[in-house]
């Protein structure tokens, strides 16, 4: 009996020990199956992809960028091939053979050739042996393949530039993005090893304009060696950028430019809009610059060159407009009332005020002459006391309206505005009063003035077309790599300025006889009517600036200028004859027979 009992307590301790222990097992599997069945249904892609990732490598092809165009569908920037050099150690990880380098270094010189196959063939890594291949150097490497085992050559696309000097600063430059950079990027948008857009309109349009990466998918084994090429991925070209731009004004503008000074490099712009939409047909800055060096050492020689070939004078240089803002002084007056037309000042080349004299341009003086001739000739005297009759606060109230004080929000980086000043703003920035000095240099666009060339070219356009000022833009259309349109740009207005029907009547008349017996003669044609104002702006910093601004034809203009010369002189004799060229090749038809 005692015997049973303690058996029936020997047999319920030993269930209740193997109970137990069949407990922790059903809960093992159980712990088990969930988290087998959460890495295979749950998280089964995942990383299925990561074990994807772990035995496949990307050799990467660089998409082409998309196609820059003018307005007539010539190429500005395009693609051209490039053919690279690259060593597949597929499977081979002994030293290379002495006859592999010898022949490569006889096809083309590689610096440290036997390193790196070295490398490559211990590490079983794709290496890029040359870049920039020459036709002869493809042929000679595809001729002798099966001499070279490993080597291969793939094509890749780079910029080609048409007219690039004349049109760097338009379109721009790339360079490799930074590792700074890739840190305040979003994911998934650039990579190391990428180039970025960085002025002009690679800048600007730079996400339109990178297509998609393609590349070849490398199998590799559990070393890390490549041992197949699995399958190679096309990649897509990007969004092409139809521009306002005329690649034969373009053209003319530098040349016309480069060619006025030709003892030292130029410096200056030309801006040219059309009047009717304020579409950007011309935007040139010079000294321009080569795009196709900025991937070299040789770029860096632009950074320190004392001419700044990477500063876009376009829009980033402010300048004293001198005697072109003759036209602000001229329409506010009359607006304003303060002065008749009829009304004549004597000039004999100087104006005694208080206790200083200022001096005419024309030493010996117009004589007496009424507000056209003055401005027909751009008599200083004249406006002098045309300026003193309206005040600064009229003045400075019509250039504003101009908005020659603001950005014209142009799509390009970099843009500054001028600077108009007040009696506040003197008081402010230099802690004294306004002076009637003050406001006789004002009158005639000297003193504490600053425009840029695109301003001027605003305010030329919008009295060319009769007081509407215009956002200048340069993008006509995108269209995608099929052609599709994918965005376009409709004309912007940003004001209008009110001016009575006589005042327009006048300032007309005056532009055009500007050209025709005034200081702009070097700008006049038989057969077309040319509008336009010359300047001769004071620099503190050396020789006078040279500025012209012009519309063209004056009954029903088309196309407005502005030429800013740095150091240039006399805005007659060396910015009117650049318009001049620029004209002559806008309205062939009408100068064709032009002496």
């Amino acid at each position: 009996m005692v015997w049973q009992q303690e058996h029936k307590l020997a047999y319920e301790n030993f269930l209740e020990k193997h109970n137990f222990v069949l407990y922790c097992l059903l809960v093992l599997f159980i712990t088990m199956s969930v988290r087998l069945l959460y890495l295979q249904v749950v998280r089964g892609n995942y990383y299925k992809d990561i074990s994807e990732q772990q035995h496949i490598q990307i050799i990467l092809e660089r998409a082409p960028r998309g196609i820059i165009y003018d307005r007539f569908g010539n190429k500005l920037v395009e693609n051209k091939t490039a053919f690279v050099a690259l060593f597949y150690p597929f499977a081979q990880y002994t030293t290379p053979p002495k006859e592999l380098l010898i022949k490569l270094n006889k096809i083309f010189p590689v610096k440290n050739l036997t390193t790196r196959l070295i490398q490559s063939w211990s590490r079983g890594k794709v290496v890029r042996l040359a870049e920039d291949l020459s036709l002869e150097e493809m042929f000679r490497i595809q001729e002798q393949r099966l001499l070279l085992p490993g080597i291969s050559v793939i094509r890749e696309s780079k910029r080609e530039y048409t007219d690039l000097m004349a049109n760097s600063h338009l379109v721009g430059y790339l360079s490799e993005i930074t590792a700074k950079e890739l840190e305040n990027v979003k994911p998934d948008t650039y990579k190391m090893g990428d180039y970025i857009g960085r002025s002009g309109i690679e800048k600007v349009w730079d996400g339109t304009l990178r297509g998609q990466d393609g590349g070849w998918q490398i199998e590799v084994d559990a070393y890390g060696h490549q041992t197949r090429l699995i399958r190679h991925i096309p990649s897509s070209v990007g969004g092409s950028i139809y521009t306002t731009i005329d690649a034969n004004l373009q053209k003319a503008a530098y040349e016309g430019l480069e060619a006025t000074l030709k003892l030292k490099k130029a410096r200056g712009a030309v801006i040219g809009i059309d009047p009717r939409s304020g579409a950007v047909r011309i935007l040139v800055s010079s000294p321009g610059f080569d795009p196709e060096k900025s991937f070299s050492r040789e770029f860096n020689k632009y950074i320190t060159d004392k001419d700044l070939p990477l500063f876009n004078r376009a829009i980033q240089a402010l300048y004293p407009p001198g005697s072109i803002f003759k036209i602000i002084t001229f329409v506010g007056a009359l607006e304003e009332k303060v002065i008749d037309p009829s009304k004549t000042f004597l000039c004999t080349g100087q104006f005694a005020f208080g206790d200083k004299v200022f001096k005419c341009w024309e030493k010996k003086g117009h004589g007496r002459l009424s507000l056209l001739p003055a401005l027909s000739k751009s008599c200083d005297v004249y406006f002098y006391q045309l300026g003193l009759k309206s005040g600064s606060d009229l003045i400075e109230k019509y250039a504003k309206m101009f908005r020659l004080d603001k950005q014209t929000g142009i799509e390009l980086a970099g843009e500054k505005k001028g600077l108009i000043p007040s009696k506040e703003w003197k008081m402010a920035r230099f802690g004294q009063p306004w002076t009637p000095g003050d406001t006789i240099n004002m009158a005639i666009g000297q003193g504490f003035l600053w425009v840029t060339p695109i301003e001027m070219a605003v305010m030329m356009s919008a009295v060319a077309n009769g007081g509407t000022l215009y956002k200048p833009y340069l993008l006509d259309r995108i269209e995608s790599s099929g052609g599709e349109i994918l965005s376009k740009t409709d004309a912007k207005k940003l004001s209008e300025i009110q001016l009575s029907p006589e005042v327009w009547q006048l300032i007309k008349e005056g532009l055009e006889e500007v050209v025709k017996t005034g200081t702009g003669q070097g700008c006049f044609f038989k057969n077309l009517k040319v509008s336009g104002k010359t300047g001769t702006a004071q620099n503190p910093q050396g020789d006078d600036h040279a500025w012209f601004i012009a519309y063209a034809p004056s009954d029903n203009p088309e196309l407005a200028l502005t030429i800013i010369v740095e150091n240039g002189g006399h805005g007659g004799s060396v910015a009117a004859p650049i318009a001049r060229k620029i004209f002559k090749e806008a309205f062939k038809e009408e100068t064709k027979n032009e002496w």
